[in-house]
């Protein structure tokens, strides 16, 4: 999809540079950046659209949160959702998260062409029923935000303790602001009490439903459960959670 480098400024300050062939998405990822007037997304330096290269500030220390084996405070990711979903979002130019699910859905149902033995995990019958239920509340999201569209544990870097939590290599789209929490519920929950306490201490701090991104995470458990499941690192409790919260669907 990409190549970062870590790279240098002339005045020494260290910076970031993400080449990809995919020249649009690396326009709509520096709009949003752009956008984002917090100290919770790094600030774009430069863009050349041309050749699909985007510049950014390094963020320090940058240690990802998927390597961090402790889940960070609620009220961190609260303060980090909301940063994001704080501005107008009446941009024409970003798909709908309606648009961003149906993608999401096609691209990892290959994961049962590559891993057949995931049909174990996940049935396909209710990958599909996920995919259904993920389009209700993408189609009515009022009002829309500008979303994240991938803030996974992966996207999320430690800014030290003046920044906090920094969100990165966004796939931004508009839609209902519940559904940038879902990966971040799910992330080290081992059963699905984990996932209902968080959202339902999440959710008010993002200013969405409890209800609502409970839906979300029915919705997407299955194919997040696929994702853990075919990890080299699986996690089977963590993997048994997610099935059990697909199965509430």
């Amino acid at each position: 999809m990409s190549v970062v480098i870590r790279c240098g400024m002339r005045d020494g300050k260290p910076a970031v540079l993400k080449v990809s062939p995919d020249r649009a998405r690396i326009a709509r990822e520096a709009a949003a950046l752009g956008r984002w007037d917090t100290v919770h997304s790094p600030a774009v330096l430069a863009l050349d659209e041309r050749i699909g290269a985007l510049l950014i500030e390094a963020i320090e220390p940058g240690t990802p949160l998927v390597l961090s084996s402790t889940y960070p405070p609620l009220e961190h990711l609260g303060e980090l959702l909301a940063s994001l979903h704080g501005g107008d979002a009446a941009y024409s130019s970003y798909p709908s998260v309606g648009e961003h699910v149906a993608y999401l859905f096609d691209a990892s149902e290959v994961m049962y062409e590559r891993t057949p033995s995931l049909a174990a995990v996940i049935p396909p019958e209710l990958y599909a029923h996920g995919r259904e239920l993920a389009l209700g509340p993408a189609a009515d999201a009022s009002p829309p935000v500008l979303l994240h569209g991938d803030l996974t544990p992966r996207n999320i870097l430690d800014g030290g303790d003046e920044r906090g939590l920094v969100a990165t290599d966004p796939a931004p789209c508009l839609g209902d602001a519940a559904f940038d929490a879902v990966d971040l519920v799910f992330w080290l929950a081992d059963d699905v009490e984990a996932i209902t306490s968080r959202a339902a201490t999440l959710a008010p701090a993002i200013g969405a439903d409890p209800e609502r991104l409970l839906a979300w995470c029915r919705a997407f458990a299955g194919m997040c459960a696929l994702e853990l499941a075919e990890s080299p690192t699986v996690n089977p409790v963590r993997v048994r959670a997610l099935a059990a919260m697909a199965a509430l669907a």
